[in-house]
């Protein structure tokens, strides 16, 4: 089986043969076929940004996944202007306490410990997001409230669990 990727020239992909033991022991511990891995791996990227991600966890069960830390990209150190896509310009610059001086053309962001992001350590590590917030998830939330006016005017209908 081959895919066509959007974007990417002479861009045909074979088929996953091995399962990606990241992917499968971080989210989906109980999926052991490469190929069913890689797809949701895939919808994983490409459905986050246009809103259908959530749909995606809740048909397969997996709201428990909202609940851990944002990470994302890895930085290397502080203070240090990264080229993430290798066009040789700086793209963003990580930094902790008083902003550099003076200021880059490129964007800079504060991962000081009062900052709403911080890297996974201190100096360097992943960057994550937002981690004074706890995050929980009920098994109520794979379904939505069935309203009130729905079931007074139909009393044979009866409320959905937990709600």
């Amino acid at each position: 089986m081959h895919c066509v990727k959007a974007g990417i020239t002479g861009g045909l992909l074979t088929k996953p043969v091995t399962v990606d033991t990241y992917l499968q022991t971080k989210y989906f511990p109980a999926i052991s076929d490469p190929v069913i891995l890689e797809i949701r791996r895939e919808r994983g990227i490409e459905l986050t940004l246009e809103g259908f991600r959530f749909y995606d966890l809740m048909r397969w069960k997996r709201g428990d996944l909202l609940t851990m830390t944002w990470n994302g990209m890895y930085v290397p150190a502080l203070n240090t202007p990264m080229d993430l896509n290798e066009d040789g310009t700086p793209d963003v610059l990580f930094y902790q306490g008083a902003a550099p001086s003076p200021l880059p053309n490129y964007p800079i962001v504060n991962v000081s410990a009062t900052s709403s992001q911080r890297l996974t350590n201190n100096t360097f590590g992943e960057v994550t997001w937002l981690t004074n917030i706890t995050r929980t998830w009920a098994e109520r939330n794979y379904y939505y409230p069935i309203p009130l006016s729905d079931i007074t005017a139909n009393p044979k209908l009866a409320q959905n669990p937990g709600w």
